[in-house]
């Protein structure tokens, strides 16, 4: 089999694809299903490939089976292999309880790690571009990006007083910020999802044109 044939082939089972997918607007049907299992099955295959491949090998090859072994890396190495056979033991009735330290370290590491790089990533470098907002030829959008935020933020507060009756409602400037923060929320929603909805037609139609005119020149 050639290379052009097989690059036919899967330009074909691509298109095909494609409309299954596609095809899930006009209704649920079998395509659509087995399309998305195929997906997911490539994806998980590939997700699975890739970690023993990018993370396992060279995890064991550095620790496990490095040469001259040392007993200190020799641990570390065994270190995650211990972590995740007391995750397994939590599916068990018995041994339960060993899998909660399992699932401490991994919560604990992940959300460690998780908010380092939150706080160095995305917090840090949001708090420069805000102050640099607020210079006079960006004063206009720093106001309005501050007065979104601010009433965003008091659109979720669940702060009220108690009525006599002993309902529980918010004061009325509080309400009327709330208002406002929740204007911004459907702005930024509907520019959002009008964003993907053009960037997916837009996908779409380039694959679409692609495929027809592969097909059609062949």
């Amino acid at each position: 089999m050639t290379p052009e044939t097989l690059e036919q082939i899967s330009l074909i089972v691509g298109a095909v694809l494609t409309l299954s997918i596609f095809s899930y607007l006009l209704s649920d049907n079998f395509l659509y299903r087995i399309a998305i299992h195929i997906f997911i099955g490539a994806a998980a295959a590939f997700i699975l490939l890739a970690t023993i491949e990018s993370v396992l090998i060279p995890w064991l090859s550095a620790t496990v089976f490095s040469t001259p072994l040392e007993l200190p890396r020799l641990a570390i190495g065994l270190l995650p292999f211990l972590f995740g056979l007391l995750l397994v033991y939590k599916g068990g009735r018995r041994l339960s309880r060993l899998g909660d330290f399992g699932i401490v370290i991994v919560l604990g590491v992940g959300t460690a790690l998780a908010l380092l790089g939150a706080v160095n990533g995305t917090l840090l470098p949001l708090l420069g571009e805000t102050a640099r907002a607020f210079r006079p030829e960006n004063a206009l959008n720093g106001l309005i990006g501050l007065i979104g935020t601010l009433s965003v933020l008091v659109y979720f507060t669940y702060v009220g007083v108690r009525r006599l009756s002993g309902e529980v409602t918010q004061l009325l400037p509080v309400r009327f910020i709330g208002l406002i923060g929740q204007g911004f929320i459907a702005i930024t929603l509907g520019a959002t999802y009008g964003l993907l909805i053009l960037s997916a037609l837009t996908a779409l139609s380039s694959v679409l044109a692609d495929r027809l005119f592969v097909l059609i020149g062949r």
